[in-house]
């Protein structure tokens, strides 16, 4: 069972249109509406997969029942809520189909009080029965709880579960000082983390090595459709996708993620953990809907990936 948790999770809805005017009514013809938030993509991801997964986001209000509610009975995903008293964020995302740009629109995320920093902690114990890998992604949605990684990591490792840390700012810093067994930056956040820029591959490999000096064991520098970085225990490769026709490359990160993940929970070879993360990443980026991919298309993927050693 793999455990993905999501502090910050959102309505996530995508309007279509041909084009924006502003200042004029638009109507839309076609709109999507799925539970976002980064771990909530990434159960869809392992869901697609075909291994089991369950959800903890942190949720309130109608717009969070809401999120529940879809990721139940729309992605068929078991769920386990962590309720708050203020509501869960809405993203509306602007598509213009004859341009194909994207504009979205970003909600405040929900008010966290001290009381419920502290049920956040015991709903997550409760969870983690037979649980093997715990995934904590995105951001948190109220600085009142920017160390909830860097508590909740030490209860999955008592747990004897596996830790993936995907996140940035200052909980992705706080929570690496609990040594979560991979942490999987992209250019952006790495060069927040490490304060020098990622110009180079030289750069980029530089950062990895700054990574495991604060104790990670397994690092992959997300490359967007290069690939990844990928390094532990002095194995260092890149792992190259395909070419693919990208419709929408949102959330290809997140089935990284979840490729990994069933690469811990299965023991599986470090190289073939990462042709199935990023024939996964790969996969999601071909259609518009986020974790929406089949396993065949991934295994369609796998014997076109390369490995590149360093």
């Amino acid at each position: 069972m793999i455990l993905t948790v999501t502090p910050n999770p959102c309505v996530d809805k995508t309007v279509f249109i041909d084009r924006l005017e502003p200042g004029v009514s638009t109507r839309s013809k076609r709109y999507t509406c799925v539970p976002g938030g980064k771990g909530n993509n990434v159960s869809r991801a392992v869901k697609a997969l075909g291994r089991a997964t369950k959800a903890m986001p942190l949720v309130g209000g109608h717009t969070g029942a809401h999120v529940v509610e879809m990721i139940e009975q729309q992605d068929g995903v078991e769920c386990v809520p962590i309720w708050v008293d203020s509501p869960t964020r809405t993203i509306t995302t602007v598509l213009e189909e004859s341009i194909h740009r994207q504009t979205p629109i970003f909600e405040p995320g929900s008010h966290v009080t001290n009381e419920e920093a502290t049920q956040i902690e015991n709903t997550f114990r409760d969870a983690l029965d037979g649980v093997q890998v715990v995934i904590f992604s995105g951001t948190v949605p109220d600085p009142n709880i920017k160390t909830l990684y860097r508590s909740l990591i030490p209860i999955a490792h008592n747990a004897g579960a596996a830790t993936i840390l995907d996140s940035h700012g200052p909980e992705f810093a706080l929570g690496l000082e609990a040594h979560p067994h991979m942490a999987k930056p992209n250019d952006a956040e790495a060069q927040e983390l490490v304060g020098f820029a990622l110009e180079t591959d030289a750069d980029r490999w530089r950062a990895v090595e700054a990574f495991h000096a604060r104790g990670i064991e397994l690092v992959v520098l997300s490359l967007g459709p290069r690939g990844a970085f990928v390094s532990k225990g002095g194995i260092q490769f890149h792992a190259i996708p395909p070419a693919i026709e990208e419709i929408n490359a949102v959330g290809s990160g997140d089935a990284l993620v979840a490729g990994f993940a069933i690469g811990l929970l299965e023991s599986m070879d470090l190289q073939d953990a990462a042709r199935l993360a990023i024939a996964a990443g790969a996969a999601n980026a071909m259609s518009w809907d986020i974790g929406h991919f089949t396993a065949k298309e991934v295994e369609a993927l796998l014997p076109k990936m390369e490995i590149r050693e360093r």
